[in-house]
């Protein structure tokens, strides 16, 4: 896959996953009345996230889990295969979810955010 299509995935992923985190753990959403089930469905959603996009472009949806290493092999000398990385996965996997969160957040917000607020 290139660069602009993985990173498009990441955003994808990511979105999703912060859109149903957000609508497992809004207290003014009821359909969900006990949130003692939030955790089992956010990580059932990141199964099902995995399932689908991990045979694109491994889902990596947390750009601490990348950035890291790639941080500390920077600074033990490695250069570019560091940042940006062999093939550019930086772009990817760093950028794509910072791109793909606060827009599942905000199709949360403009879809579903708006209706609760009318019952507060």
């Amino acid at each position: 896959m290139y660069v602009a299509e993985c990173m498009a995935v990441e955003a994808w992923g990511t979105a999703i996953l912060m859109f149903m985190i957000l609508v497992f753990t809004d207290p003014r959403n009821q359909s969900l009345k006990s949130k003692d089930a939030a955790p089992f469905l956010i990580g059932f959603t990141v199964a099902m996230l995995i399932c689908l996009y991990a045979p694109l472009q491994q889902a990596g949806w947390n750009p601490a889990r990348d950035l890291g290493p790639r941080i500390i092999a920077a600074i033990a000398g490695y250069g570019s295969m560091a940042i940006p990385g062999p093939r550019n996965g930086f772009w990817a996997y760093i950028v794509g979810p910072l791109i793909g969160a606060p827009l599942g957040a905000l199709v949360y917000d403009v879809i579903l955010a708006r209706g609760l607020r009318k019952y507060d």
